[in-house]
């Protein structure tokens, strides 16, 4: 295996010249987005790829997560100059041999230059979030939604972060509704934001995350345990819920298990590594209109998330649906 350090860095130069080798004749390029590989993450990608090969795990698209750890990656326009539309985005990386690759991806429909650059921005920007915010305060991330609150599960049943609909029945008042719908998902995505902490994750984010879900449920078994309770109980199952009362005592029994989440991830977690896998999942991997309904634009970015964005009335755009393409 070539150490990171005799590993290709790839410019801004190579990346543009390996786009252009594809792209069609008289169009433009831009960058878009760019990492930049540096001591820490080419150490990170070595590990991961030493971890994947030890275990036999087969690595995420062909070791695409490790290659921009270890020579960074760029995120290309292609622009069509008598529309300003885009044409096509290029992920540009060195693979493993040293060779420089472009992965092409078409648009399938009308996407300027400079809507493509807000969703970008608003993308790594959501995605940052998403990973970062504690399972204690998603609570925060209510806002980032179109409306401006989380989302109705019967209008987005594949989406994260949607309003379990045992709490709409439960008459609730919304402030409760809110708070108990923001430690649920911070429950549920716990596993995906602890799995950043884990050196193996660019090899293969599904080991990681499953590592980390097993995790997360040995952790639960430890709290009920040390607070001596039905070792059984699902704190995330709020059918059972027939008071306000009820559902006050939910809400902060999860609060507590949410705390001690994140006490466990605090003390195991290498902020080296945390923060070489949080850029490459804020890595923006396509944009392009959605095929279904006007004004509303897709993203995505590794390892499986797609979001659904909104042209809002006041400028740029709001998160419509959050869901896994895996």
């Amino acid at each position: 295996m070539a150490l990171a350090e005799d590993f290709p860095h790839l410019t801004a130069e190579q990346a543009l010249a390996a786009a252009h080798s594809n792209a069609k004749s008289g169009s433009s390029l831009t960058i878009l987005w760019k990492i930049i590989a540096n001591t820490d993450t080419r150490r990170i990608g070595d590990q991961a790829l030493e971890q994947a090969q030890t275990r036999k795990i087969e690595s995420y698209e062909n070791g695409l997560l490790v290659d921009i750890l270890r020579s960074g990656g760029y995120l290309l326009a292609e622009i069509d100059t008598r529309t300003n539309n885009i044409v096509a985005l290029h992920l540009v990386l060195v693979e493993a041999g040293g060779s420089v690759k472009d992965i092409e991806s078409k648009c399938h429909g009308v996407v300027k230059l400079n809507d493509a650059e807000v969703l970008v921005k608003d993308t790594v920007e959501l995605v940052k979030l998403l990973y970062s915010t504690p399972s204690t305060d998603e609570s925060s991330l209510a806002s980032k939604f179109y409306g401006g609150n989380f989302l109705d599960a019967d209008k987005f049943p594949d989406s994260l972060f949607t309003i379990p609909d045992s709490l709409r029945k439960s008459g609730a008042k919304a402030n409760e509704v809110r708070e108990a719908t923001a430690l649920f998902w911070g429950y549920l995505f716990w596993p995906s934001r602890s799995a950043l902490s884990m050196p193996g994750f660019s090899a293969s984010p599904a080991a990681a995350e499953d590592a980390a879900e097993k995790q997360r449920d040995a952790l639960k078994a430890e709290f009920l345990q040390r607070n001596n309770m039905d070792p059984s109980i699902n704190l995330v199952n709020f059918d059972d819920i027939q008071s306000e009362k009820q559902l006050q005592e939910r809400i902060e029994l999860l609060r507590r298990l949410n705390s001690f989440l994140e006490d466990s991830l605090r003390k195991k977690a290498d902020p080296a590594i945390v923060g070489a896998n949080l850029s490459i999942v804020t890595m923006p991997l396509s944009v392009d209109v959605d095929p279904n309904q006007t004004g509303q634009y897709v993203s995505s970015s590794p390892p499986k998330s797609l979001f659904l964005w909104h042209r809002v009335s006041a400028g740029g755009f709001a998160v419509k649906e959050i869901t896994w393409n895996w």
